[in-house]
């Protein structure tokens, strides 16, 4: 067996919410994530956004820069990046290979997450970063990334998702994310909404952590068209005008301030992370698949959109356009479709390839509310009936998951000529 196969065979083992794998393979490679500083970033929407502006700014000040993120769009290798390139085919197959002996000698197998969590750890080390932006994969309290004392940490926002596992109320899922939050380690905060922000706070009090809250310690204002914003930001020592960011949509804005107000938390120990630095980061950052525009003509944009706050929030930046939609077997479906339907002109219904996704006539009967729907069995065909149907004033949107989306981009690259990821 290879060591991408026996990293797949991990993926059967499910999820396993806990700690103890992942301190056992850390301590046993010497605890590689304490070799550098890091930052730590929650939340059910937006965190991988905040995570990559951060890195673009820490990039921008002349930093060496690990980023950690989960899921991947088409490569397993984008999950680990160094400088904004992901780590080659045969450094990651030697990292699964070393800790792969490391978890054979234990009863317990770990899971495919908490293995990829050890090698962006131990891959840092090696690399020597500077500085490493982790992203929580589910939660925070149990999530195998919480083994960090980071120099500051970020919650985005709340909203419901992974409720078999984080509890059925926004306020049960704040406790999980919560539980990222260190002794005396300051936590930006973006969640506005009372109920969970009452348990986000309590956590911070019980740890000494200060919080910067969105509206209160800092603040933003988003001018322009979804394709061209201009950010302003502005907190008692910071104040950013007229700034183009790279990442398109007026919800970035949100996550673009959650990012400058972790820049500022760190500051002290990256005293190149100037004003200027901060503000090329956000011009620069990469993040692909979030409305990120593919095609030019007809214009085509994907996005990883795959719960109903995240839809809601597609849908608000979006006119009448054809929607290509896919989603996973665990997500709301119908709520999901409520959220997009009303912007699509025409509304494709179809499937991702893997057993996580949902069949293509459940999502039909999750639609079952809206008057109009085209079934399509595969991605590919739907993606071409949504290229034939699409025009200028009119444009695709292929959403409902980051495996659609990264299943589209692999699609949309080699059978209409997109451009490559770029991170």
């Amino acid at each position: 067996m290879n060591p991408r196969e026996y990293l797949a065979g991990l993926e059967f083992h499910g999820i396993k919410l806990g700690l103890d794998n992942i301190t056992y393979l850390l301590n046993q490679a010497g605890r590689p994530h304490t070799a550098y500083p890091t930052v730590h970033v929650a939340g059910t929407n937006g965190k991988g956004s905040v995570v990559a502006m951060l890195d673009a700014m820490l990039r921008a000040a002349g930093y060496c820069v690990g980023r950690f993120t989960s899921p991947h769009l088409i490569q397993l290798n984008e999950r680990f990046i160094i400088n904004a390139q992901p780590i080659d085919d045969g450094e990651l197959d030697s990292q699964i290979e070393y800790f792969r002996n490391l978890a054979e000698q234990r009863d317990a197998p770990p899971t495919y997450f908490e293995l990829c969590t050890a090698i962006a750890f131990r891959w840092f080390q090696r690399r020597e970063v500077d500085a490493a932006i982790i992203e929580v994969g589910m939660g925070g309290r149990f999530d195998s990334t919480n083994v960090i004392t980071p120099l500051a940490c970020a919650i985005t926002n709340i909203d419901l998702e992974h409720t078999q596992y984080l509890g059925d109320t926004r306020a049960k899922i704040a406790f999980e994310k919560a539980g990222i939050i260190k002794r005396g380690v300051p936590t930006v905060v973006s969640e506005k909404d009372r109920e969970p922000l009452e348990v986000i706070l309590a956590r911070a009090r019980d740890l000494d952590s200060r919080c910067y809250l969105l509206g209160d310690d800092f603040t933003y204002t988003l001018d322009g068209t979804v394709l061209n914003s201009r950010f302003t930001y502005r907190s008692k020592s910071l104040t950013l005008s007229n700034v183009s960011l790279g990442l398109a949509g007026r919800y970035q804005g949100e996550n673009a301030a959650a990012a400058v107000a972790l820049a500022e938390r760190i500051q002290t120990s990256f005293p190149n992370l100037t004003a200027n630095a901060i503000q090329r980061g956000l011009e620069t950052a990469q993040w692909p698949c979030r409305l990120e525009r593919v095609l030019e003509a007809p214009p085509v944009f994907v996005d990883v959109a795959h719960n109903p706050a995240g839809m809601r929030k597609l849908a608000a930046e979006l006119g009448s356009c054809i929607v290509v939609m896919a989603v996973s077997s665990d997500k709301a479906a119908v709520q999901m479709c409520d959220a997009i339907a009303p912007v699509a002109r025409e509304l494709i219904l179809t499937q991702y390839a893997g057993h996580r996704g949902l069949p293509v006539d459940a999502l039909c009967a999750a639609a079952g509310n809206h008057r109009s729907f085209r079934r399509v069995e595969q991605l590919d065909d739907a993606i071409a009936a949504g290229m034939a149907l699409a025009s200028n004033d009119c444009p695709l949107v292929v959403t409902g998951s980051v495996f659609t989306a990264g299943q589209a981009r692999e699609i949309l690259i080699e059978d209409y000529g997109a451009k490559p990821l770029l991170f």
